[in-house]
């Protein structure tokens, strides 16, 4: 073998020992976007593209395009080197992207489009891309043309915020931004009034009449012209035009075709919005309670039982009534009689009041319960309707659990104790359902065995007698203060029953007017599901989210506005107990509702102020409200108008002011 094949021989193997040492590399190199759009109204071709590898991309880079047409071929040409039709600005993807955009004038169908990137501009090495290649035919401005133009408004409806908006079949119109393409643009010749424009159809109204009528009144604004993809008007709506719905202009944009392109270009004024009644107002005052022990004089069932109840409802001092003959005939008259006689008395005080009764018995058959009740329908009923001073409601405290049997009493009587079915409160579950629900105004509290919401707060006798039997009549603790509040009645108000327990008053003739052309919108995060409406041809009380809707399709000229309750008062109470040896206070309540005893509620809290804020619930546009809207976002949202897309979310908009920048967020 001669010198020569064997140093041909060990050049080859240290070729193939230092391809062994140098591993081959994937530097992720691909096209993220190749995307070709030929518009034929404009005759230009635009170019949109972003490059990716990990590798090998720099300063040197480049892109080249290669178009072929009918009669035309472009070779492959650096797009450097071509001569654009728009503005395009570099922009930065990242050192491990290249990216941008370019337009050319090019009057004939693009049948094929290649676009590659060379790795260095001297370089061999190029990577091909996959093209997206889009031909939009000829057609109307709106939907066959790369940039429309339209206006919309500040939240004053005075000044007109004029934008461009990018539009390719693959690409949004940020992505468009995004990629540095910018267009020139001008507005003039503005006039004010009523377009009749096919809106559906051409929802920003771009190229919608050959031109702006004549007749409309003009404004004496000078021309705007921007790069930006937007602009603010020079001039303030003048007063004359606040009946106005729509601001029409002349627009126009740079083309490849003859250099400009000009259509009309409108601006439709927001809705005008306010709230439908800002706030309803029912003074929610202290009550006096007018209490009474009702008890058996002759004999003595439980003293501790019996002094439990009198610390509970404080009624020491409070006058007794004799239940011994409670099975006599008309017993529930004289009891009736007794109620009412108190009342006059204390009604002369000018306040509200609440019956609070204390009963204590051993009758287990539930006949003395019936004949309370039927003592109580004698009275309450007629009360409730009166305006005040009235008697809102009665509080019992029984010595066992009972469940109301009338109807219209249950909208009117808290009968206590809970009607939990054990007599060991140690055993009751947490979600133990109540009728007296007697609500703590925090999270449940271990107390060793047992929770602190199963507290004989406001038990039976065998559940009272059980507990102090295990631990003591300390433990259990003692009431410190109790108070009743309701809403007033005035004169006009009326009451109407709901459901079981609930009452709906309309106190004040609260009305909410509308002519047929406005329209609603509900916020159903804001509603505290306490106000309802009504009208002569729909007088059961409507929840308000029915609103929009019905006045949509039957407008009435009013609506009366209430209040829904689950009950008529509402009792908040202070109660100490001993924690570790040490006396510590907690509070709850008896809310406007029926819930269960471990529930927490918001209702205390609701009834407390008297005031009951309708600004976020219901809004109501009283003009342009069949006119595209803005969302929290500044977003405006060509076809989500007011009146059909508000009527059952909340209505929130955040509008474009003067000197926000020229960059709105439009998707």
């Amino acid at each position: 073998m001669d010198r020569a094949r064997l140093l041909l021989i060990g050049i080859t193997a240290l070729a193939v020992a230092a391809c062994e040492k140098v591993p081959i590399v994937d530097i992720n190199a691909g096209f993220a976007l190749a995307d070709v759009a030929w518009f034929e109204e404009e005759d230009t071709l635009f170019v949109f593209y972003q490059a990716n590898a990990e590798q090998g991309l720099g300063p040197e880079s480049q892109l080249e395009l290669m178009v072929r047409t009918d009669h035309f071929e472009l070779p492959w040409t650096p797009l450097s080197q071509l001569t654009t039709v728009h503005t395009h600005v570099p922009v930065d993807c990242g050192p491990k992207s290249v990216c941008g955009s370019t337009s050319l004038a090019l009057r004939e169908t693009p049948r094929d489009v290649r676009l590659r990137l060379r790795y260095h501009r001297d370089g061999e090495m190029t990577l091909n891309a996959r093209v997206a290649l889009n031909v939009i035919g000829g057609g109307p401005a709106h939907t066959n043309r790369s940039l429309l133009v339209y206006g919309v408004f500040d939240e004053t409806n005075t000044h007109v915020q004029w934008r461009a908006r990018h539009q390719f079949p693959t690409l949004r119109n940020h992505d468009v931004q995004k990629y540095g393409l910018r267009r020139h643009f001008s507005i003039a010749d503005r006039q004010h009034g009523a377009i009749t424009a096919n809106f559906s159809q051409n929802p920003y109204g771009y190229g919608s009449v050959q031109g702006c009528p004549a007749a409309l009144p003009p404004l004496d604004f000078g021309p705007v012209e921007t790069t930006d993809r937007a602009v603010f008007d020079v001039g303030t709506l003048p007063l004359s035009a606040s009946e106005s719905p729509v601001v029409c202009a002349r627009s126009t944009v740079t083309d490849a075709q003859g250099g400009t392109f000009e259509a009309v270009a409108l601006a439709r004024k927001n809705p005008q919005v306010r709230p439908a009644f800002p706030m309803l107002r029912s003074p929610i005052t202290e009550n006096t309670p007018i209490k009474f022990m009702l008890s058996p004089c002759r004999r003595t069932i439980s003293s501790p039982h019996y002094t439990m109840q009198e610390q509970r409802l404080f009624l020491e001092n409070a006058p007794e009534i004799c239940i011994d003959g409670w099975n006599a005939p008309g017993f529930a008259d004289t009891l009736a009689s007794q109620f009412r006689t108190r009342i006059d008395q204390v009604r002369t005080q000018g306040r509200d009041m609440v019956l609070v009764l204390g009963l204590h018995h051993d009758d287990t058959s539930g006949r003395l319960g019936t004949v309370l009740e039927e003592a109580l329908q004698k009275v309450l009923p007629f009360e409730r309707d009166k305006s005040s001073p009235r008697v809102t409601g009665a509080f019992v405290y029984d010595s066992v659990a009972r469940v109301v049997g009338r109807p219209e009493l249950r909208r009117l009587v808290l009968w206590c104790p809970p009607n939990l079915p054990v007599d060991d409160l140690d055993e009751v579950p947490a979600a133990a359902s109540s009728n007296c629900p007697a609500v703590l105004e925090f999270p449940d509290i271990q107390l060793g065995p047992f929770r602190f919401n199963q507290i004989p707060i406001l038990s039976t006798r065998a559940q009272y007698l059980k507990f102090i039997e295990k631990y003591s009549e300390r433990q259990a603790g003692r009431m410190t203060s109790m108070s009743f509040r309701a809403p007033e009645h005035t004169p006009l108000s009326d009451n109407v029953p709901l459901g079981d327990f609930g009452t709906a008053t309309f106190y004040n003739n609260e009305l909410l007017t509308a002519d047929p052309g406005d329209a609603f919108s509900y916020c159903p995060e804001a509603d505290m599901r306490k106000i309802v409406f009504r009208t002569p041809l729909t007088p059961e009380p409507l929840g308000l989210e029915l609103l929009p809707q019905l006045h949509q399709s039957a407008p009435q000229p009013a609506y009366a506005l209430g209040l829904f309750w689950d009950f008529p008062f509402l009792l908040k109470a202070n109660y100490e107990s001993y924690l570790a040896g040490a006396a510590t206070a907690y509070s709850f309540s008896v809310p406007f509702g029926i819930v269960s005893s471990n529930e927490e509620t918001w209702a205390s809290e609701l009834w407390t102020t008297g005031e009951f804020p309708m600004g976020d619930i219901l809004a109501q546009c009283t003009r342009f409200c069949d006119h595209p809207t803005f969302d929290t976002n500044v977003t405006y949202n060509v076809q989500a108008l007011f009146r059909n897309a508000y009527r059952m979310q909340c209505y929130r908009p955040m509008f474009p002011r003067p000197g926000d920048g020229g960059f709105p967020h439009d998707p």
